[in-house]
């Protein structure tokens, strides 16, 4: 990469991580993705009705369709006073690029955008049909939802999803269920009642981790139930038998798990439990909705499912050639990754897909996030290497898979 290409791909950046974007206020971040999608070349720019900055880059003749996806959002930044460097000033310091989203994912954002623009600029003989980038918005609250409407309209052959990966390829992840377990019963003076919501709720998780026994599996590893939050209703009350209780379960799913299945594995476990009089019990899947900066309603049951591509298909070879392309040493990683947006195109879907990206997961949501320079550089070098092999090998593609 010459030198004026990485000053443009650090100040994509720079600028990038200025724009804070909280999920559901992406709307400043999106314009400004717009506006560089169109300055560097891309067609057929658009933002669909959640709010995704969707641009194509079209190379003619019948190759295949890649989408190539990152976030727009960040987590929230906390207490700015624990900051050393302002968590929206994009601050390089020691070959460092500082600021909320650094690593996840605006780093991960403009190393794609830039890679197709470039692939575009300089193409190589031969290369066909079309690279397609999308800008996603409320991956870190409902990513199920805008993944699936762009795939919908997108329909591609191949996905690449951005994620902090240290240049290490994915090729699948456990999927994710958030399940609810709730209680309930009649309000009454505490020092009347014997019959406790709040009680037959201790005793309910305590069936489930007495006898919940996970599934595992050589490359996914063991599966995972965990209990994540506990309340009982009203929450103020002090001397009042609480009507209802809930508590919330993170499930971490192999292939081949449902999300019916998943429930009724707790409803059977529950069953053996003696049920008092007036008491009852229900589980469920939970379900999160929000508001886009668009104005449309979002929301996704929590339910994402696990995905995996088998490590001979032609694709995992043909992206490992990518990486070598720029003088790396191309790892497929021997490990399930976490959850990503590939739980859409792969899981759901059945469209091939990795997951690959600069920088280290560990400093994701951190104080003073940060993503090396380096990192970003060549993990641009890797997107556009992988983008013309994909675009390149069009033998190599079964059209239509996953549909």
């Amino acid at each position: 990469m010459d030198v004026s290409r990485r000053d443009d791909l650090i100040q994509l950046c720079q600028e990038l991580i200025r724009h804070p974007s909280p999920s559901g206020e992406e709307g400043a971040i999106a314009r400004f993705v717009h506006s560089a999608m169109i300055t560097l070349g891309y067609e057929d720019v658009y933002v669909d009705g959640y709010g995704s900055v969707v641009g194509t880059i079209d190379f003619g003749g019948s190759g295949p369709t890649l989408l190539m996806e990152s976030q727009m959002d960040h987590a929230e930044v906390g207490d700015v006073g624990e900051w050393r460097n302002y968590p929206f000033g994009g601050m390089i310091d020691r070959g460092r690029i500082y600021g909320r989203g650094a690593t996840d994912q605006k780093g991960i954002l403009a190393a794609m955008v830039t890679a197709l623009a470039w692939l575009k600029q300089c193409p190589p003989e031969g290369i066909e049909g079309k690279a397609v980038m999308a800008a996603m918005v409320h991956q870190e609250t409902f990513e199920r939802a805008a993944s699936k409407l762009v795939a919908e309209r997108i329909r591609p052959d191949r996905v690449i999803s951005g994620e902090p990966s240290e240049l290490t390829v994915e090729r699948g992840q456990r999927g994710r269920a958030s399940i609810v377990l709730e209680t309930s019963g009649r309000m009454e003076h505490s020092s009347m009642g014997d019959r406790s919501s709040a009680e037959f709720m201790i005793a309910l998780v305590s069936e489930i981790g007495r006898r919940f026994s996970p599934k595992e599996s050589p490359f996914f590893g063991k599966g995972a139930l965990t209990l994540t939050s506990l309340h009982s209703y009203p929450l103020d009350a002090r001397t009042t038998m609480p009507v209802r209780c809930c508590a919330t379960f993170d499930r971490r799913i192999l292939p081949g798990e449902t999300g019916e299945g998943v429930l009724e594995e707790i409803r059977s476990i529950l069953r053996a439990v003696n049920t008092p009089p007036d008491l009852e019990f229900k589980v469920f899947m939970d379900r999160g909705d929000g508001h886009c900066y668009t104005g449309a309603m979002i929301g996704s049951e929590g339910f994402a499912p696990a995905w995996q591509i088998d490590q001979d298909h032609p694709f995992i070879s043909t992206v490992l050639d990518g990486v070598k392309a720029c003088g790396l040493n191309a790892v497929l990683s021997n490990r399930s990754g976490f959850g990503t947006n590939g739980c859409i195109y792969g899981g759901e879907m059945g469209i091939p897909t990795i997951v690959f990206g600069p920088s280290r997961r560990e400093l994701a949501h951190v104080v003073d996030e940060y993503i090396d320079v380096d990192q970003l550089v060549m993990g641009c070098e890797c997107y556009r290497a992988i983008a013309e092999k994909i675009l390149t090998r069009k033998e190599e593609f079964r059209y239509g898979e996953g549909y």
